[in-house]
């Protein structure tokens, strides 16, 4: 006797979790090529000139720039605070 339809119900049921893992991995793969290839913007805020350095105008400005996604990755009496932050790509 033979019960075709509850094999392919077998082979369904076996089915869906490999097709959620393969959903899954695109997932990742596509997150993981973004992170590979990741486009960053920059930000440069000038030193207070005319000021002390322990009163820059720019030191509590950096908190809220952390918050955002900046990242501070210098900082120069000459040049000021260099930040930089990805650029997410649109979906």
């Amino acid at each position: 006797m033979n019960n075709s339809s509850g094999s392919s119900e077998n082979i369904s049921e076996l089915l869906t979790p490999l097709q959620e893992l393969h959903d899954d991995l695109v997932r990742i793969e596509a997150k993981l090529d973004a992170f590979a290839n990741a486009k960053w913007e920059y930000k440069i805020l000038v030193p207070n000139v005319l000021g002390d350095y322990d009163h820059d105008r720019h030191k509590s400005a950096l908190g809220p720039l952390g918050a955002e996604g900046w990242e501070l990755i210098t900082y120069s009496p000459d040049v000021g605070y260099i930040l930089k932050r990805r650029v997410m790509p649109k979906p």
